[in-house]
């Protein structure tokens, strides 16, 4: 093929959209082009060898925050081996402040902004042999007229791996750890254009829809004739992922919500701090009891999973705020608390602060906050187990009876978790290998050694979770071996 459009993603089951949004947009050229999907597990050497392949003339890559590495790496291989070959790339993590990248002096040209305006008209001259800039400027794409990319998913794509959708570009907000910062106002797509399609989608099998619409509920009359949409055309197994603005739950919406089907919605809301002081700060707004009322609200619905997030290490927050951050947030009832460390994007307005508040970050991708005047590097690095071993003892539902006595007749939600995390640390040296037997004996001992809670409790608990554990795993197996025999 002529042009290959190739990524890195974090995972075989990830697809990337902006692959497809390009693709779509070729026109005449879109039968001279491919797309060829790696995960980051590949080597680039192996990478390379499956691109060269292809035998491309052109070649372009997206690249985000987990893939500079090894896109990096890659291209650099494929630019001592073919020297001639035109190497484009584009996407947020090569759009701002890239002067100084390695990636970008390797590569030919750098599409910076929203490339399906320009795609057409830049790999015809590119393959006519004309001169373009080395980075090309790409204005905001009229969503009104440029082709979708939804018939771009295969079969394979449908069957086996997420498919991605958006119905929106930008944010109403400015937090300025956000790469939204930097634009001005939400654009959406037109909906008579998307129905047909989403319809096709579903036909053909797509159940799990993921949206990638930065505020899902920015606009609410948007949201509810999207919401609709898929519950009239819902089908068994289907369902919807959203981010959403936990400061917005009208009425309409509301309703949509308590008519849907048990586990319809799979929800992440950002409340990111609940320090005023603090969001004050990072233009982050903050109405805290209203925000509070949404969380309680939506985490009691049968049709909604709540995941919401905490930032840890912005600028001027404390271990105590975030605590007390933490504690707020359980308390509301959320299925999922993800607790991130803050990453300094390219070009993010959060650079402001770096002075005033000590912020040192990794110079690595992700990126991520090493130390601030407020929050010394041991307790970061203690966030960060406190964060890892969350996910694998809370937030994966593994031990539902178990990790509340953690926290179960104690002050702090995250100071005792925080207790268990420093103590499963100090003794495993370890934040990963952690089988769910082994994980279980683990809490047997931390339990009864550490918080006298009655040994005959705590045997039970991890009993019962391993137990059901087990099952779910051997359900799931049944599962996929009908799937591979045609039962289903």
């Amino acid at each position: 093929m002529q042009i290959v459009f190739t990524t890195f993603n974090a995972r075989y089951s990830h697809t990337a959209l902006a692959l497809r949004c390009l693709r779509a947009n070729l026109g005449s050229l879109r039968e001279q082009s491919e797309i060829v999907e790696f995960d980051n597990r590949l080597s680039p050497q192996t990478a390379a060898e499956k691109l060269l392949e292809c035998q491309p003339k052109l070649l372009l890559f997206s690249v985000y925050i987990w893939n500079l590495t090894v896109i990096s790496e890659t291209v650099a291989i494929l630019r001592a081996l073919r020297p001639e070959l035109k190497i484009i790339i584009g996407g947020p993590e090569v759009s701002y402040k890239y002067e100084d990248l390695s990636l970008f002096k390797n590569a030919d040209h750098l599409i910076c902004g929203e490339g399906e305006g320009v795609i057409e008209t830049t790999c015809r001259e590119l393959l006519a042999g004309n001169a373009l800039p080395k980075v090309i400027a790409a204005p905001p794409a009229d969503l009104e007229t440029i082709a979708l990319p939804y018939d771009e998913y295969t079969d394979e794509d449908i069957a086996h791996r997420r498919v991605y959708v958006e119905t929106s570009r930008g944010c109403p907000f400015k937090c300025q750890y956000c790469l939204s910062a930097l634009e001005t106002g939400v654009r959406t797509f037109p909906l008579e254009k998307l129905f047909p399609l989403f319809e096709k989608l579903i036909k053909r099998g797509a159940r799990i829809f993921k949206f990638i619409d930065r505020s899902f509920n920015a606009i609410p009359d948007h949201a509810e004739k999207l919401l609709r949409f898929f519950l009239e055309n819902r089908r068994d197994g289907m369902m919807l992922h959203l981010e959403w603005e936990p400061h917005l739950l009208p009425a309409e919406l509301l309703r949509l919500f308590e008519e849907a089907p048990d586990g319809f919605f799979q929800i992440e809301v950002g409340v990111q701090t609940f320090t005023p002081k603090v969001a004050k700060r990072i233009d982050r707004r903050l109405d805290a009891p209203v925000v509070e009322k949404n969380i309680r609200t939506l985490s009691a619905l049968p049709s909604i999973h709540l995941h919401a997030d905490l930032i840890a290490g912005l600028p001027g927050e404390t271990l105590e705020n975030l605590a007390e951050g933490f504690n707020r947030l359980h308390a509301c009832g959320p299925h999922e608390i993800q607790l991130g460390i803050l990453k300094k994007l390219r070009g993010a307005p959060i650079a402001q602060h770096d002075a005033e508040f000590g912020m040192f970050y990794h110079t690595a991708p992700p990126y991520d906050v090493l130390q601030t005047s407020t929050l010394c590097f041991p307790e970061l690095q203690a966030i960060r187990r406190f964060a890892r071993f969350w996910d694998i003892t809370v937030n994966n539902g593994r031990f539902p009876n178990t990790a509340p006595l953690i926290w179960e007749n104690q002050h702090s939600v995250f100071g005792s978790f925080m207790e268990w995390s420093d103590w499963l640390y100090e003794e495993t040296h370890a934040t990963a290998g952690f089988t769910p037997g082994r994980l279980g004996r683990l809490l047997n001992r931390f339990l009864t050694e550490n918080r006298d809670v009655d040994p005959k409790t705590v045997s039970h608990a991890i009993e019962t979770d391993l137990s059901a554990g087990s099952a779910l795993i051997k359900g799931m197996e049944r599962q996929t071996r009908k799937k591979e025999t045609g039962q289903i």
